[in-house]
């Protein structure tokens, strides 16, 4: 019996120690952590991990410690929280302060992501932000395309005479259609189902199959979309279909850049104020232009068939040291002459949002016009599309911003069963 109990003791006496071992480790982690960075600099804490991360950084005349370390939150220092859209969780938030703690927003996405950042109440409980806006504090509009050398280059060009002997030698159509994501806010499948019914077009992805790719392509593509061979494929057509998964006022990805980097030239269908950031008016075809799908097959017919008329769509491709007339587009990648990737633009909005804490200029708050998309409408009609399932999560995003607000403005814990509950009352009362 007593070695039983010398036992149990020496065990009991090694948890103990065991258990001071960790906590004296994690208070020494956090001693080790305050000491990488000035002790004076603000600390802007990353809720989501994006950022840099435990880093000191200058910027400009200021300096600020990025982290994503959440223990940071408790120290004097803290000034800032970040997020990054996609990753926004509306049960796992710090305390709101847009007057002490003021949030930052980072979010390059459509509201497929996170519906709940098309409410003006969830804009709002952030002081800064970096989306697709040209009005956002560090726009992204342009984030998905390479730059102005890659605009004129004519490296997978295709001449109109060639495009032309494709589609009689190897039965090219002369539109491209290649998407695999077929359930999206735009609906964007109706309209190019109506529109083949006047006009060839081949589908390569998911959506609306009825091409196949080249094993070569075929394996793996959507993880080649930039590759060499497949950015040479799509310059054999006249035509791409370049249809944005949402409408959102600026919202331009790579549909768009990618056929006018390889020359081919653009049908074009997401963000109405895209024309704004085009090389010239004549770069891409909108179908807002065209009363219906009847229209504008007929209107590419022609075009297609008209190899002068059709050229002049491509004057970025064929005239040499070509000047871009586009003064928006220029200036605004001349701002990263180095190179327009997506981290430059991270590193450029923490300083934003780092120099933006340290100066006394009272703070606004972001609104719609930093992410401005309307509810879904059906491309065919331009009526708002109740059908769509995608209108139902815009509404119900209104509910959850509605709560959300009310919660963190009064400083109230988020139950995720109760949100979900209260936000179904409030969609069934039609009361978001």
């Amino acid at each position: 019996m007593l070695y039983f109990y010398q036992k149990m003791y020496f065990i009991f006496t090694m948890i103990v120690a065991l258990t001071l071992s960790i906590i004296i480790y994690q208070v020494y982690l956090v001693q080790i952590n305050n000491k990488s960075y000035n002790s004076e600099a603000p600390i802007i804490l990353w809720w989501t991990p994006f950022g840099n991360d435990d880093k000191l950084r200058n910027c400009g005349n200021y300096q600020c410690y990025f982290t994503s370390n959440r223990s940071s939150q408790y120290e004097k220092q803290i000034k800032s929280f970040l997020f990054y859209g996609s990753n926004f969780q509306i049960n796992d938030l710090p305390k709101w302060k847009s007057d002490k703690i003021p949030w930052g927003l980072l979010h390059e996405e459509s509201p497929r992501n996170n519906p709940i950042f098309v409410q003006e109440k969830t804009l709002n409980l952030f002081t800064y932000s970096s989306t697709f806006s040209r009005f956002s504090d560090v726009p992204l509009t342009l984030v998905d395309l390479p730059g102005i050398t890659e605009l004129l280059s004519k490296k997978y060009f295709v001449s109109t005479k060639e495009k032309t002997r494709l589609m009689h030698t190897k039965n090219l159509a002369p539109l491209l259609y290649i998407q695999s994501d077929c359930d999206t806010a735009s609906n964007r499948d109706i309209y190019v189902t109506e529109l083949m019914k006047y006009i060839h077009i081949d589908s390569y992805g998911i959506c609306l199959n009825n091409a196949e790719l080249d094993k070569r392509l075929k394996e793996n593509y959507l993880e080649i979309l930039n590759n060499g061979d497949f950015l040479s494929f799509i310059a054999n057509y006249k035509f791409t279909i370049a249809f944005e998964n949402a409408v959102c006022d600026d919202y331009i990805t790579e549909k768009l850049w990618r056929p006018l980097v390889v020359g081919s030239i653009p049908v074009y269908y997401g963000s109405p104020s895209f024309k704004d950031w085009l090389p010239n008016n004549m770069s891409a075809i909108s179908i807002l232009d065209f009363k219906d799908p009847i229209n504008l097959a007929n209107f590419l017919h022609n075009l297609s068939n008209n190899e002068t008329e059709y050229n002049k769509y491509l004057s970025h491709k064929l005239i040499d040291k070509y000047e871009i007339n586009n003064e928006r587009l220029k200036m605004a990648l001349n701002k990263n002459k180095e190179s327009n990737k997506f981290g430059n633009y991270v590193e450029e909005f923490e300083c934003f949002v780092c120099e933006s804490i340290q100066k006394t200029e009272k703070t606004k708050i972001v609104d719609k016009k930093h992410y401005d998309c309307p509810l879904p409408k059906d491309p065919l009609t331009h009526k708002i599309d109740h059908s769509n399932w995608w209108t139902q999560q815009w509404i119900l995003g209104k509910c959850e911003a509605k709560i959300l607000s009310y919660s963190l403005q009064n400083n109230l814990t988020i139950n995720i069963e109760n949100f979900e509950k209260d936000k179904m009352k409030l969609y069934d009362k039609n009361e978001c």
